[in-house]
């Protein structure tokens, strides 16, 4: 299997996956969708009409895989990658992953925090870390905290700062995280990452994480919702661990665990977890919305901070897979995998949920190792957890969708851009991108579409019920979902993260 299909097994991320988004001038984008939702649609201006128009503001290399999503904060630029390219004295590349703060200005290296390899995922039961992805998780920037899950499957607190103004405690040993064990190289630096806190979702959960860690962590005032990615075996064949939580909640202050799950994903499980939680005003108060392993969308009511370790609260259920997916003749329908490849049956969901005007929309998908094939894309009633519409027009997709004037963009797996109306599921167009698309989710912003595909191709589209194509360009590797910030495109791909300015820079 070649590295870029190998890395298919995943990250995801969502893409996963996974999204930016635009803002005004000096506004502050706490993590991709730039708040507690993940609608791909953004409001910057005189974005460009393609990659290639305008010379790069600058371009900078990041790593050998790039999945996470460029969180953009009062001029600087947090993203993970692998650390194929850290440059560090005492610090050697070990397939393990890298978080980099970077100037948003100039792309200039402010700090990094090189994070090693976490061999023991490659031994059974676990089927972790394989494919050397480093941090797929995006950052998520609160004041002078960035929040992140890294890719040794610990969830880290940092300081905005890094190293440059001291070393913050309560965790001190940097050093012994960075795998630096040369007493010449020992002593810290002002561009070291500075680690606040971290915890350890193996040891303190008895998790058994499956591929990547790839969801992006969700703050609700001081609570901090994360995805644990508890998954199946090494062999692909059973859940080690079907009673792990799914779902957590951390005091955002010290890490401690405020709540869980107790929904027992892992015994419905079919491959792992790896969505986002978001959130959404209902009725006036605050739901988390969840995608899991299962199929199934939860909401969750946020627990009370302090006391004993609570159990989450759910509010609803909804199976995001249409009956006929699950069962035919009263048989279970194979789940597709690897080694064992169908278009039919279930599957779990990866892509990030979007909150949209009181409802919630979200798609099935699977690896693309599993190939391609049947999926759904469902609106649901965000108070009640009813359906409103569905779809089938839309294949197993990884993606969030990105929405504007009530229009839904959305490509899938096998390599379509879908336009919908979001009240009606009504689609309006649908256009084959010549490529298929799981590691970007389309974008929306200044009356533009931007979405790519993994065969390099970064396609530009005018926003709107009729299909329109502004640009279609062919970039070196390929490209992440792309975000924008004050007349500047940042498009992230596997190897670079590029500064694109529009008509207006």
């Amino acid at each position: 299997m070649s590295t870029w299909k190998s890395a298919t097994a995943f990250i995801i991320f969502s893409m996963l996956a996974c999204a930016g988004s635009g803002a005004d001038k000096g506004s502050v984008l706490i993590r991709w969708g730039g708040s507690n939702n993940s609608n791909m649609a953004g409001n910057a201006k005189n974005l460009p009409v393609d990659g290639f128009t305008n010379q790069p503001l600058w371009e900078i290399r990041t790593g050998t895989h790039q999945y996470s999503i460029p969180t953009i904060d009062r001029g600087r630029i947090y993203i993970g990658c692998n650390d194929n390219t850290v440059e560090r004295p005492g610090v050697e590349s070990t397939g393990g992953g890298l978080l980099m703060c970077v100037e948003q200005a100039t792309g200039k290296l402010v700090w990094q925090l090189p994070s090693p390899r976490y061999f023991e995922g490659i031994k059974p039961p676990y089927h972790f870390d394989q494919w050397r992805c480093g941090i797929c998780s995006s950052p998520l920037v609160d004041g002078d905290r960035i929040y992140i899950i890294g890719n040794r499957g610990e969830i880290l607190c940092l300081d905005r700062y890094g190293q440059a103004n001291g070393n913050d405690g309560p965790f001190m040993d940097e050093l012994n995280y960075m795998g630096i064990t040369n007493a010449a190289d020992r002593i810290l630096q002002p561009a070291d990452g500075d680690i606040i806190w971290k915890y350890n979702l193996i040891q303190e959960l008895d998790v058994v994480l499956h591929d990547v860690c790839g969801s992006t962590l969700l703050m609700i005032d001081d609570l901090i919702f994360a995805c644990t990615s508890n998954g199946i075996d090494d062999r692909h064949n059973k859940v080690p661990k079907p009673d792990a939580p799914t779902l957590i909640v951390l005091d955002k202050k010290t890490g401690r665990l405020v709540a869980k799950d107790d929904e027992k994903i892992g015994r419905r499980l079919f491959h792992c977890n790896w969505s986002s939680p978001i959130a959404g005003m209902v009725n006036g108060k605050a739901l988390v919305f969840f995608g899991a392993g299962d199929g199934i969308m939860y909401a969750f009511e946020p627990p009370r901070p302090g006391g004993n370790v609570q159990l989450l609260k759910k509010v609803w259920e909804y199976d995001c897979n249409p009956s006929d997916y699950r069962v035919h003749d009263g048989t279970p329908i194979v789940y597709s995998s690897h080694s064992r490849r169908t278009p039919a049956g279930p599957s779990e969901i990866i892509g990030v949920p979007v909150f949209y005007k009181g409802r919630v929309y979200i798609t099935i998908g699977q690896s693309p190792v599993h190939g391609v094939g049947q999926g759904c894309l469902s609106c649901i009633d965000a108070a009640t957890g009813k359906k409103v519409w569905d779809s089938r027009l839309v294949d197993r997709s990884l993606a969030m969708s990105a929405i504007a004037e009530d229009l839904l963009y959305i490509p899938d797996t096998t390599g379509n851009l879908h336009c919908f109306d979001t009240e009606t599921g009504e689609r309006y167009w649908v256009h084959s991108l010549e490529g298929k698309t799981w590691c970007a989710s389309a974008f929306v912003a200044d009356g533009k579409v931007y979405v790519a595909t993994e065969s390099n191709i970064f396609w530009v589209f005018k926003a709107g019920k009729e299909k329109h194509i502004i640009s279609q360009t062919r970039l070196k590797t390929p490209p992440i979902t792309v975000t924008a910030v004050d007349g500047v495109l940042y498009i992230p791909t596997q190897l670079r993260l590029t500064a694109v300015a529009g008509t207006g820079k």
